[in-house]
């Protein structure tokens, strides 16, 4: 098996879109394997736990803010109504939360009555200043008796998100793909090897009359380098395959 020129490899990148990126490219028995993938990250930022709650006061306001990590907006949802329930007596409940895996996919924000754009907007872009995904920032205020005005009110919800985002803390989370390995028994040992070496997660294993197929969730950044070790291993033989 030999490694295929780059003039090859942008010949079928044109054959199969902009959207497409050439991985890897073999060519095996007289065969071309080929692994294509959208162009996607490999990581994006978010937090491994809750956080809060942290206060904030301005002007005899208190602005009580919390942070959770959160993948559906019928989660967020859920704890933004857990948040009501607590602080029922609260004079607003405001929020703002960013779904996505390193590109932005879902968003929302409220200013639960203040004044449109001084509370949910202010404190979806300080979760979006941080570069964070799937997450919920929430903060609530009870009203001190003074009005704090259009820039107050903006500062203060910012402020207050950014003092529980800072205590948060940061974890990068790996976006994989899951693909299938099917191989004979005799191979078990080999294929085992590529999946302890890459230290991936096998999602499924199923035994069959004639071998085992396999469902491993590969991380983007090692996917062609594990179709690579599958490919040399088998000499073109085995290819991984979309689940």
């Amino acid at each position: 098996m030999r490694q295929i020129d780059k003039k090859l490899v942008r010949a079928w990148s044109e054959v199969l879109g902009n959207e497409k990126e050439i991985i890897l490219l073999t060519e095996a028995n007289n065969h071309y394997i080929i692994y294509a993938m959208s162009y996607e990250n490999e990581s994006f930022l978010t937090i491994g736990k809750s956080c809060g709650p942290e206060e904030l006061k301005e002007k005899g306001s208190r602005f009580i803010s919390y942070l959770y990590p959160v993948s559906t907006p019928e989660e967020a949802e859920s704890l933004i109504a857990g948040l009501r329930k607590k602080y029922h007596d609260a004079t607003h409940v405001c929020f703002a939360f960013r779904l996505g895996k390193g590109k932005e996919d879902y968003f929302r924000f409220s200013d639960d009555g203040e004044p449109g754009g001084t509370a949910g907007l202010p404190i979806y872009n300080e979760i979006k200043s941080k570069e964070f995904f799937n997450v919920l920032a929430a903060v609530i205020r009870y009203f001190g008796g003074s009005k704090l005005g259009t820039g107050g009110l903006v500062r203060a919800y910012a402020g207050a998100a950014r003092k529980v985002i800072d205590t948060a803390e940061t974890i990068t989370s790996y976006i994989k793909k899951e693909v299938l390995l099917d191989f004979p028994y005799d191979l078990t040992g080999e294929m085992m090897q590529i999946v302890n070496r890459f230290s991936l997660e096998v999602v499924r294993r199923e035994y069959t009359d004639k071998g085992v197929l396999m469902k491993l969730a590969v991380p983007l950044a090692s996917l062609n380098m594990v179709a690579q070790a599958v490919a040399d291993i088998t000499n073109g033989k085995l290819q991984l395959q979309d689940a």
